[in-house]
């Protein structure tokens, strides 16, 4: 249950070789069952928690509000697995895709018991996207553009200029393996450079292929590798009997 009232649906796939647990966050429109596949070389090494955001899935909650509130859904992941007795006492990380990136930055910058995150095609600017969105309208995609972002603040009661994870990312509180495609065909690259440029250290930026959507995505070897090692490295067992509050 979140803080604001809603129950999410999730899995916990534990591990008894678990070095931490990571909490995989999925995209929009999407739900956890399709990240399984890009997130299954995880496991047996690590704990992983899946769970469906707010209005997507098996969760309650009818209304998405693209990252800006769903901080509020990786919370009640966080303080659900400080509570298992299955992860209590490890340390937790973030892997998020796209929309689940940019909630993962949100949240790092405002709770302090993540200890390492890895986003994946996550946007920096979500007007920029909204706009993106509407470019088969031509020359009338900012006006539909401007458009919802007016419905936003007068039926969602979100001002959703300000969900941008490049003003929040220099407030992270905890190393970042930011993941983009240089040929995603909806969030270009250049939104990974921009949030890897305001991020703090330590960072790094690697550099994928295939296009945005995550089933049309390959995860090969150096994948793999590199979020294992990054994990591994953030999530070494220093502090057994607590969960934690570049290239």
């Amino acid at each position: 249950m979140t803080s604001d009232g809603v129950r999410l649906r999730g899995w916990l796939i534990p591990s008894k070789e678990s070095r931490g647990v990571i909490i995989c966050l999925h995209g929009y429109p999407a739900n956890k069952s399709d990240i399984l596949h890009a997130v299954s070389f995880l496991h047996p090494g690590f704990d992983l928690l899946l769970f469906d955001f707010r209005a997507h899935g098996e969760s309650g909650g009818r209304i998405t509000h693209f990252g800006l509130r769903e901080h509020l859904d990786v919370k009640a992941a966080l303080d659900f697995a400080a509570r298992d007795t299955r992860t209590r006492g490890k340390k937790a990380g973030i892997w998020g895709y796209s929309m689940g990136g940019a909630a993962g930055i949100r949240a790092s910058s405002l709770y302090g018991d993540i200890k390492a995150i890895v986003t994946d095609s996550s946007f920096a600017d979500f007007n920029e996207m909204i706009t993106a969105y509407y470019g088969n309208a031509g020359p009338f995609k900012k006006l539909f553009s401007a458009w919802a972002r007016m419905m936003g603040r007068a039926v969602l009661k979100s001002d959703f200029t300000a969900n941008s994870p490049e003003k929040t990312v220099g407030g992270i509180k905890a190393p970042i393996l930011i993941i983009h495609s240089i040929s995603d065909d909806f969030v270009p690259f250049s939104h990974a450079e921009r949030l890897f440029a305001r991020a703090p250290e330590p960072k790094r930026l690697y550099r994928a292929g295939g296009l945005h959507d995550v089933t049309d995505r390959e995860f090969g070897s150096g994948y793999r590798e590199t979020v294992v090692s990054f994990f591994s490295q953030h999530l070494r067992d220093r502090d057994k009997h607590r969960l934690p509050s570049h290239n």
